[in-house]
């Protein structure tokens, strides 16, 4: 009996060192992720002040106008817990060629990020009967700094230009949900924008 026990430890001795000797798997890296972003459902009000225009913007942003001492206007629009916001200028039109300039110069600023684009996309805006026509771009890639920017103008007196931006380094993969949702408030704005009288 004393034996038999003894060739059963000696046994699983051998079974503990021959499987304690296994090498033990190689650590693998862990698949790509990005964290979760939990965005609110789409809510809009009335933004009616002072300004030459007025349109509906989300209920979770908020709306900081500043006027320089010349005729131009700039508003923030911050979506603090989105850390993003919508940076708008509205310039007075003086006479065709100020307006042809004005829209030169938004094409020269979305051909500036054409190095880091990987695509482009212009859509037109025409809305005769309320005297609105712009242009809206949407700039894919990566690291590309302003996602969305669109101009606005009523052709005569009136050119109001926004950009998308955020408030940390440009990761756009990670960032897509919210941009996506960003884009969608701002062509709400577009589709919700009238000049006043």
């Amino acid at each position: 009996m004393k034996k038999a026990l003894f060739c059963l430890l000696i046994t699983m001795g051998l079974c503990n060192i021959f499987t304690a000797c296994k090498p033990k798997p190689l650590p693998e890296p862990k698949p790509m992720g990005y964290f979760r972003i939990d965005l609110p459902g789409h809510q809009y009000r009335t933004l009616d002040t002072t300004l030459p225009f007025r349109y509906e913007q989300s209920v979770f942003a908020n709306a900081t106008i500043e006027k320089p001492n010349d005729n131009t206007l700039w508003m923030t629009v911050s979506y603090p817990d989105l850390k993003a916001s919508l940076r708008f200028t509205c310039f007075e039109v003086k006479n065709a060629d100020s307006l042809r300039n004005l829209m030169i110069s938004e094409d020269k600023m979305v051909k500036f990020h054409y190095q880091k684009a990987d695509d482009v996309q212009y859509s037109v805006i025409k809305d005769p009967e309320a005297h609105i026509w712009g242009q809206t771009y949407e700039i894919y890639g990566k690291e590309v700094a302003t996602p969305f920017q669109f101009w606005l103008t009523d052709s005569a007196h009136r050119f109001v230009r926004a950009t998308l931006y955020f408030d940390e380094t440009p990761n756009n993969d990670s960032l897509q949900p919210v941009i996506q949702y960003l884009k969608e408030d701002a062509m709400h704005l577009i589709n919700t924008f009238e000049w006043r009288p």
